[in-house]
């Protein structure tokens, strides 16, 4: 498929109900045309395109697929399948339902970056734009859905969130409170400070009350005992005034040891 053939495809799938006016087409493929050469240009793309999608579509005979309705342009509904909007539905009615097993199975489909190779196409950047929301309040349902039975599994969620919003607080709580109850005191510390740190960078504030209590609780909570070195026999004991053994810790433990 020629490029101009490719780009009005790609335009329909992602425009609100695939449908875009001709004058916004010329807009968008040909800015700088004046408005007889872009519509020359744009009658060349949809020839090129409707025999494309319909390789033994007969001369002047009207697509199925691609349909033109006065100064309209749409992809026939009921015919063409868009896997961004399969995705779209499935995501919004298992946010609706809450259930972990519907959340699961619509974040399945969210399978890749809409058209990855037009990531600075400003036309695609709404529709990018929606479904990147979309996919992380699916992450964010799914991590606060395993917090309880599986905090492993919600930490693991709420750092996806986190490589594509480093400043979306409710992930950083979540990773939190995910790590302290997995006993990772330390760990939870540390991603409180680097929570704080992103929210003054990108946004300026502080985190929210809810944040700052989980940090507390991470800090009361009490650290676990260091190991305890085996005691020393007592000839070892009661030599006073010596030099510090330093470097002897092999020859130390092997005096500890019992003899046979």
């Amino acid at each position: 498929m020629r490029p101009s053939a490719l780009t009005l495809v790609k335009l329909l799938a992602v425009a609100p109900g695939h449908r875009l006016h001709r004058e916004e087409v010329m807009s968008i493929c040909w800015p700088e045309a004046d408005a007889r050469a872009a519509a020359g240009s744009l009658r060349v793309a949809l020839h090129a395109a409707r025999h494309a999608l319909e390789p033994e579509l007969p001369p002047r005979a009207a697509s199925s697929y691609l349909v033109a309705d006065g100064a309209l342009l749409s992809l026939a509904p009921g015919l063409v399948r868009v896997d961004a909007d399969e995705a779209e539905s499935a995501a919004r009615a298992a946010l609706r339902l809450g259930r972990m097993p519907e959340l699961s199975a619509a974040l399945g489909l969210f399978t890749g970056e809409l058209l990855p190779e037009d990531r600075y196409a400003h036309w695609a950047a709404a529709r990018r734009g929606q479904l990147a929301l979309l996919r992380e309040r699916l992450l964010l349902r799914l991590a606060e859905g395993h917090l309880d039975a599986a905090p492993e599994r919600a930490a693991a969620f709420a750092q996806q969130v986190l490589a594509a919003s480093p400043a979306e607080e409710l992930a950083h709580r979540v990773l939190i409170d995910a790590l302290l109850r997995q006993g990772l005191r330390r760990r939870a510390v540390h991603q409180y400070h680097v929570c704080r740190e992103a929210l003054d960078a990108e946004l300026g504030v502080r985190p929210a009350p809810e944040t700052k209590r989980l940090h507390r609780t991470a800090l009361a909570a009490a650290p676990a005992p260091l190991p305890t070195a085996p005691p020393l026999p007592a000839s070892v004991r009661g030599v006073r005034g010596a030099l510090p053994l330093r470097g002897r810790a092999a020859a130390l433990g092997a005096a500890a040891r019992p003899r046979r």
